[in-house]
């Protein structure tokens, strides 16, 4: 397991309490966060979907989850809300929010427009603690801006080529499970308020390289943007470059969705003691705000 990043002790010192505050308290503390963050960590906040959307509320507009929007099996607290908890897969399709495993770094709706502003997380029970550290699901965020700034500085022209060429072409994309309106953007797209070169909106989907391997000839300069796209996969994958923590129960996290990516370490979904199989009772609220 590595060692805490800066970002990851910055989200965690610079955090808002909630315990014991209104809603409207705690927003007005995290906006201020948010404002030179772009990312705000809440602890102690209740574990109850009205009050939990009633503070997205103030940011945005909580977007429908991917079971009210689909043909997915619904079982989520809220139709707003998804609800990240593991389940053995029986028979036909399943959302990614029941797995096992790892996610990697990705950005919420990245197909969809227009682009969500945000991606709120809400721990309600962290399940196994005695795994061991790497394994219990610890929570990832990406900041895209710094790990664009990092690889120009390891990379040089090399990803000023991939950087460019990801920046410059558009690219429509559908979701697995989920139909929406369907972005026409670049992978990564011009921020009117960034803060520097490198400050820009991404949209990336976990199996996107997959999904562009089957356009083919319908993606401008195929191979070069396959090698180019590879290139951001490949990068945004090494833990080198994520910000990494466990959340506890009652741990709201919320995040600017076009600046950072959020994914999860990885998590055992069962074992088997005395003859029994159980199950990780881990279970994470998500919410995307347009």
């Amino acid at each position: 397991m590595h060692p805490q990043s800066p970002l990851a002790r910055q989200i965690q010192d610079e955090r808002v309490e909630g315990a014991g505050k209104s809603v409207e308290q705690v927003a007005a503390e995290a906006r201020e966060t948010m404002e030179k963050n772009r990312i705000c960590l809440v602890r102690g906040f209740p574990t109850d979907p009205d009050r939990y959307l009633e503070f997205l509320g103030r940011f945005g507009e909580p977007l429908m989850n991917y079971s009210s929007l689909s043909a997915l099996e619904k079982t989520d607290p809220h139709p707003q809300i998804n609800r990240v908890k593991y389940k053995k897969k029986v028979t036909g399709a399943q959302s990614v929010h029941y797995v096992a495993g790892g996610l990697r770094p990705h950005s919420a709706r990245s197909w969809r427009s227009p682009r969500p502003s945000h991606f709120a997380m809400l721990m309600v029970e962290p399940g196994w603690r005695e795994a061991p550290a790497g394994e219990r699901g610890e929570s990832v965020v990406l900041c895209w801006n710094e790990l664009f700034t990092r690889l120009a500085e390891r990379d040089g022209e090399v990803f000023e080529r991939h950087f460019a060429r990801l920046a410059g072409t558009p690219l429509t994309f559908e979701a697995n499970n989920v139909r929406e309106e369907l972005s026409d953007l670049p992978l990564l797209y011009p921020l009117p308020d960034a803060r520097g070169p490198y400050d820009v909106g991404v949209r990336l989907k976990q199996d996107l390289l997959a999904k562009v391997e089957a356009m083919g000839g319908r993606v401008p300069e195929f191979e070069e943007y396959r090698e180019s796209l590879a290139y951001l996969m490949e990068a945004s994958a090494d833990e080198a470059f994520f910000a990494c923590f466990p959340l506890e129960r009652g741990d709201l996290l919320l995040l600017d969705n076009h600046r950072f990516a959020h994914g999860r370490l990885r998590i055992v979904g069962e074992y088997e003691a005395d003859g029994e199989v159980r199950s990780n009772n881990r279970e994470l609220w998500s919410v995307t705000v347009h």
